[in-house]
């Protein structure tokens, strides 16, 4: 019977195979469709057409979605919708057509089109997952067969990735899979963890019928067995638990012969804590099961689709027993011969799948790269407002990325505490540099992995440059710190220019420096000393200094110094006579002293026990005012030579009791014209103008005689 290829030919509507479009029911006429579905995969669909329109364009269709439908029986369809994303234009054929070919993928595809390097701050897969399907404008995912949600993970990484690819990672990362319903104008996203999530299919129960040429059979089943190993184990490092790795090991729940010699190890398993590390070893293990027992088979069951279970029986063999099945993937072959011939069986369909028992999660495993940075990256310490230093109390702190653009706080809200490199660390001992909000810092990452930053130094530049002005000072070593929220430094620095070669300590407020044991300290040359207050010396037991030239102690203001400094001038050179003829030229130059505000210049010594001061040649001490000295007991001094003492204005002496006084040879007392003298041979003798004797009772006088002239 010869085909109608009048326009009332070229029409769908009694088709078992049809296509819609925006630009019509009936401008594109489906021939061929090749369709993939899987589960934790995008569906896709080639689709050859062809049109009595030449001309179409690819915008007309690019972007635009269509529906591919099925007919499975009378009356009832079997739909598929997505998104066109491939347009080829194809030659013409007979009767004035031309060909085309789209390619149809549903609309999480467009999470392939756009890449981004982006912080995830705690947050779980499915709020992701969320997030990335509003943000492309795509309806949110069914997770009715999520069984105990993933918890959140504290900072996650997007580099360089797809928004696609992260998710698929993430998402296997939690052991959960996905697959697509369709309906007329629309598909869904399913996402599960549990066997709980597949769906039933229209078809429960299905025929295999081997050989057959009937229409609804599975026509090919085979069961596919693997080896697989009898334990999953993984670990990582916790710096907070630093006893050893954090691991898990989960045994297999597949028994085969010497299976549980075998074990699949995985470090690092980006898990910090027990329960997170066995949640992580239980995942991957399901996903090895799920590799054990497969189903590989073919059929024209029309019905059969992706995250939908079926369970097939025997009509010949009723005895033969089978599980329940899912399928995890299917290709779909459908040509339709109807616009060719008017024959009956103008269309073939066939399918390929591969199925999993039902009762088995269809955890997937962690196929999706991880990707890495390899070397390091530049990142800006970050804080909140007001402040200079931020850090916790291991000293991490915080830091945004160039690479964050318009969605870095710089605040350190949006980001993870950063572990910082020091030259040493030990049990409350080792170095402490804390990089101070602002600083270029050098990021490095543990195992190339973004999610695990490490901050491995810090760089100057034009905002933060060095202490001292380069090349100029290129000889200088300097450490130097700034006042936190003040003005000042604390610096060390070593200049090593030849013949100026100097340490240079500069402390803004205190310098504390703690000995346990000795302290010892050299100067060859010269050492000079400034303390702008007050200075105190605290010696446990004994203070002994060995001066080999002179020494000058001043205390009081510097004009002090200036009359001592005169003084000891005249007593070195008048020392032999100095009290008996150079006294007033002493007086003249400690003269101006008398008019002098001193303020304060006091001297106090205070010895618990004993003195003992020894001068080998002379002594002199001047004292501008008074002098007092107060002897609790008994005071002695021995003059082995002369000894002159000279009064300006008076004397006075008081002897509470008794007072003896003992001269070898001669006593004398002069005063003016008045002399009283004394010898050792008992001579006395008083001169004078006069002499009166006033007693108020008697004297007496005993002599063996007596001469008054």
């Amino acid at each position: 019977m010869e085909f109608d290829f009048t326009d009332a030919g070229l029409i769908q509507a009694d088709r078992i195979l049809r296509i819609s479009t925006s630009l019509g029911t009936d401008v594109l006429l489906a021939e061929k469709v090749d369709i993939r579905e899987e589960i934790s995969g995008l569906f896709e669909i080639h689709v050859d057409v062809k049109s009595k329109r030449t001309d179409i364009r690819p915008e007309e269709l690019v972007g635009t979605f269509a529906d591919v439908s099925l007919e499975i029986a009378y009356g009832q369809r079997r739909p598929w919708n997505g998104l066109i994303t491939g347009f080829r234009e194809g030659p013409p054929v007979s009767r004035g057509l031309r060909s085309y070919r789209l390619i149809i993928r549903p609309q999480l595809w467009l999470l392939s089109q756009r890449s981004d390097c982006r912080i995830w701050m705690d947050m779980t897969t499915l709020q992701i997952a969320k997030t990335l399907l509003s943000e492309h404008g795509i309806n949110a995912a069914v997770t009715g067969g999520v069984v105990n949600p993933p918890s959140p993970i504290h900072y996650s990484v997007q580099w360089n990735e797809t928004d696609l690819a992260y998710l698929t990672r993430r998402l296997e990362f939690d052991g959960l899979f996905y697959w697509f319903e369709h309906e007329d104008g629309q598909h869904t996203l399913h996402i599960a963890s549990h066997p709980f999530g597949y769906k039933e299919g229209p078809e429960t129960n299905v025929r295999f019928a081997a050989g057959s040429t009937d229409r609804n059979h599975i026509s090919e089943f085979a069961r596919d067995y693997r080896f697989t190993p009898g334990k999953r184990a993984g670990g990582d490092w916790n710096f907070e638990k630093p006893q050893g790795p954090q691991g898990a090991t989960t045994p297999s729940l597949v028994s085969l012969p010497k299976n549980a010699e075998y074990e699949l190890f995985h470090y690092p398993s980006k898990a910090m804590d027990q329960t997170s590390n066995d949640q992580a070893s239980k995942l991957r293990m399901q996903a090895v099961e799920a590799d054990h027992e497969k189903i590989e088979g073919s059929s024209t069951v029309r019905t059969l689709a992706a995250g939908r279970k079926f369970k097939p029986y025997e009509v010949a063999h009723a005895d033969h027993a089978f599980e329940e099945y899912v399928v995890t993937a299917i290709v779909h072959r459908i040509v339709d011969h109807s616009y060719e011939t008017v024959e009956d069986g103008a269309l073939d369909y066939s399918n390929s799948f591969i199925a999993l028992p039902s009762r088995l999660p269809a955890t997937p495993h962690r196929g999706t790269p991880q990707p890495r940075i390899d070397g390091s990256q530049v990142a800006i310490v970050a804080g909140p407002s007001g402040e200079e230093i931020h850090p916790d109390e291991y000293g991490r702190i915080k830091v945004w990325f160039p690479w964050q653009r318009n969605r870095a706080k710089k605040d350190g809200s949006d980001t993870c505490w950063i572990r910082v490199m020091q030259s040493w660390a030990g049990g409350g001992f080792g170095a402490q540099v804390i990089p101070r909000i602002g600083m270029e810092v050098m990021v490095t990452y543990l195992e190339g992995d973004p999610d695990r930053p490490v901050i491995t130094g810090i760089v100057p530049n034009p905002s933060t440059k060095v202490p001292y002005t380069l090349p100029d000072n290129k000889t200088k070593s300097t450490f130097r710190t700034n006042t936190h929220k003040g003005e000042g430094f604390n610096e060390l620095t070593f200049e090593d220019e030849n013949g100026q070669e100097e340490i240079y300590i500069h402390a803004q407020r205190d310098n504390r420096i703690h000995v346990g044991n000795s302290r010892s300290k050299r100067v060859d040359n010269n050492q000079a000393e400034s303390i702008g207050h007050n200075k105190t010396i605290e010696v446990g037991n004994n203070h002994h200094e060995v001066i080999g030239g002179n020494m000058t102690l001043m205390v009081g203001p510097n004009i002090l110094q200036k009359g001592v400094t005169a003084a000891m001038q005249v007593l070195r050179s008048k020392a032999r006579d100095l009290l008996s003829s150079n006294l007033g030229a002493l007086t003249d130059k400690l003269g101006f002293l008398s008019d002098l505000t001193m303020g304060e210049g006091n001297m106090v010594i205070g010895v618990g026990k004993n003195k003992a001061e020894t001068v080998m040649v002379s002594s002199s001490e001047i004292v501008g005012a008074a002098k007092t000295v107060m002897v609790g007991g008994g005071y002695q001094l021995a003059v082995g030579g002369i000894r002159n003492e000279s009064t300006i204005l008076g004397a006075y002496e008081e002897v509470g009791q008794n007072k003896t006084i003992v001269v070898g040879k001669k006593f004398e007392i002069v005063c003016g014209k008045s002399r009283f003298q004394m010898d050792e041979d008992g001579n006395i003798m008083i001169k004078g103008v006069s002499l009166q004797i006033d007693q108020g009772k008697e004297i007496k006088i005993k002599t063996p005689r007596m001469d008054n002239n």
